[in-house]
């Protein structure tokens, strides 16, 4: 009966050491497999899909700064939130904040009760540098906060836009940028925390997003009732219907499903203007217009719906999957690749076994940000997509937004970590590697 007991207790005890062997041993296999994926894999397709490279290899140093976001709780304004952010090529970094403005009495009289409105509110952080206060060491750099004197009317539906994601925005690498959604576009001065100019769409369109040129004269506008071009130095800067001139026409197929071309973006050279083209509210596939009527093409070779648009003129393409499928191939969760709209093909990249349910790449292709599931935790891995090297990881109980700056130099990422909310801004610098 002893001997019993013993095997028992010998046996029970064996069971809890390997239980937590494997709960201590786990993260390492994952680390491991999710390192294994970048270095296994070979690039299918030897051509320069996103440019000629001289330099295959790279040597790394990443500098992680966690930045004060305490001045935001008492400003002259009152207290902001921040919702999202975008770190400009200047460094400055942009701050989509809501904001609980009190509207003015009106009609009801001063006896009224008083009544509230959620705005978005711009601020910018300029001037960054290291930080020596800031409690435990939970933040480690600084700036100088700067609020544009107006938020943003409720009106204009921009503080959703940037809640949800569903805005263009784009840094021209002087110190402005455009931003756009449904309702409104417009050109910011982040130098002179100013407007620059305001677009409002023309009454009677049904507008999705809308993009401006890189010489900032030309706006393409993507509509219900079909994709617009609409040029601002011939228009003095306003956009009139009767100025519009229509690239591509809404079209329904025999099925009743409507094809239209959203989330516009302009070729390096503003030549041309690349799109999704949308069934009813799914992607169908991407198109390229010329900004004269008659020069439109469907890029049908892409056989993917999930793709990003690169400043390059490529496209970035990616499969990801939880569960391995035809898309991806058997045990791989995650493919990626680039498409050249002048050769009409796909040229995979890499394929990895750790499933990525969201990504960004840097504007000329050459960094990859993705998120993976860590236990409970969300990983954010930032990978050079060409040697599969692992540059950078972190991780999150939970990732709001991030995206890289236009010159690769910077990643920003909004989360939680430690049971706090933090604005990290990751900053990447390389040198060719002999």
């Amino acid at each position: 009966m002893i001997q019993k007991k013993e095997s028992r207790s010998f046996g029970a005890l064996v069971y809890i050491v390997a239980i937590v062997t494997a709960a201590m041993i786990f993260p390492l296999i994952y680390e491991l497999a999710e390192s294994y994926s970048y270095t296994s894999e070979k690039t299918i397709g030897e051509s320069e899909v996103s440019g000629e490279r001289n330099a295959k290899n790279k040597n790394y140093s990443v500098i992680e700064n966690t930045i004060d976001l305490s001045m935001l709780k008492n400003t002259e304004f009152g207290a902001l939130s921040l919702v999202s952010a975008r770190v400009l090529n200047s460094k400055s970094l942009v701050l989509f904040c809501s904001v609980r403005i009190e509207l003015d009495a009106g009609e009801g009289g001063e006896y009224a009760p008083p009544s509230y409105e959620t705005r978005l509110q711009i601020a910018a952080l300029k001037n960054l540098r290291d930080s020596e206060d800031g409690g435990e060491g939970y933040y480690n750099a600084k700036g100088d906060l700067e609020i544009y004197g107006r938020a943003l009317p409720a009106r204009y539906g921009l503080l959703e836009s940037v809640q949800s994601g569903d805005f263009v925005f784009t840094d021209f690498g002087d110190g402005t940028f455009f931003m756009s959604n449904s309702k409104n576009a417009f050109l910011f001065d982040a130098d002179n925390m100013k407007m620059a100019a305001n677009y409002p769409y023309p009454p009677n369109y049904n507008i999705y997003q809308s993009a401006m040129s890189n010489n900032k004269e030309m706006l393409a506008l993507a509509a219900e009732e079909g994709f617009f071009i609409n040029n601002l130095k011939e228009s003095n800067l306003a956009i009139n219907y009767y100025d519009l001139k229509e690239l591509i026409a809404t079209t329904t197929n025999d099925n009743g499903v409507k094809l239209t071309a959203r989330y516009p973006m302009w070729s390096s050279d503003d030549s041309r203007i690349f799109y999704k083209l949308y069934a009813d509210d799914s992607i169908k596939n991407a198109g390229v217009t010329a900004t004269s009527p008659g020069g439109n093409e469907q890029l049908v070779a892409l056989d993917c719906s999930d793709f990003l648009f690169m400043a390059n003129d490529s496209i970035f393409y990616y499969f990801s999957s939880s569960t391995a499928n035809t898309a991806t191939g058997p045990g791989i969760l995650f493919r990626c690749g680039y498409f050249s709209p002048s050769e009409k093909k796909m040229s995979d990249i890499m394929r990895s076994q750790v499933y990525y349910f969201d990504v960004d790449i840097s504007q000329n292709g050459n960094l990859l940000a993705a998120l993976s599931y860590n236990g409970n935790l969300v990983k954010l891995s930032i990978i050079d997509i060409f040697t599969k090297k692992l540059i950078y990881s972190c991780l999150y109980s939970e990732i709001y937004d991030f995206s890289f700056s236009p010159d690769e130099k910077n990643l920003l990422v909004y989360g939680t970590a430690d049971g706090k909310k933090s604005l990290k801004l990751i900053n990447i610098d390389w040198e060719s590697a002999s």
